[in-house]
């Protein structure tokens, strides 16, 4: 069922941005950095659409570069408004204290944060402004981190666009789901492995 609905949503995000004609995507760019910023919406449903959309090529740079202005801009803005109280939230939701983050490990856990992506986007990027990562080394980090997911999602799209087969598209984003939600169960598995620590 929840796949019906991630492919209504891909049309209907597809739709309003075929409404915009020569304007799409600059349109599907903004989107892509509100996202990044903000999460509102899925990230998987935008960069399938704009697979679909624009091609693959094209699809992609709007979904690499609009995340990464869009994470930028969240990096910005965190480093500028209450970290004290940003610190205290992370802590208590996610219970990592963002004081202990290792400098030297910062680049690295974020490409991989950004690859696996099991921690929110959100987080990694307050994170990395609250805990002190250099804006140059959190920019690379992300700009690697995010490129496979890119390439996976606006791929995604070409290929649900492409098949006639909606079983295969089923399957396609049933197993996106699955890992979606192994993720998740990886995530809450470590949560309490560290608290019984």
């Amino acid at each position: 069922m929840e796949t019906i609905t991630t492919l209504k949503d891909m049309a209907a995000v597809t739709s309003y941005m075929k409404n915009f004609g020569m304007w799409a995507p600059l349109i599907a760019f903004m989107l892509f950095t509100v996202q990044a910023a903000l999460p509102v919406f899925p990230y998987i449903i935008l960069a399938s659409a704009g697979g679909i959309l624009f091609g693959f090529k094209t699809g992609f740079l709007l979904a690499w570069s609009g995340a990464l202005v869009g994470a930028c801009i969240a990096y910005w803005i965190s480093r500028y408004l209450g970290a004290d109280w940003v610190i205290e939230q992370v802590k208590v939701r996610f219970g990592y204290d963002l004081r202990e983050m290792d400098q030297s490990m910062a680049f690295w856990s974020i490409v991989l944060a950004r690859v696996i992506p099991v921690i929110p986007t959100p987080v990694i990027n307050v994170a990395a402004a609250v805990g002190g990562v250099p804006f140059w080394t959190f920019f690379f980090s992300s700009a690697i981190g995010k490129i496979p997911t890119a390439i996976l999602y606006t791929g995604l799209g070409i290929c649900l666009f492409n098949t006639r087969d909606i079983k295969l598209a089923l399957i396609i984003l049933g197993a996106i789901a699955g890992l979606a939600v192994a993720g998740k169960l990886i995530k809450n598995n470590k949560k309490i492995f560290l608290k019984s620590k």
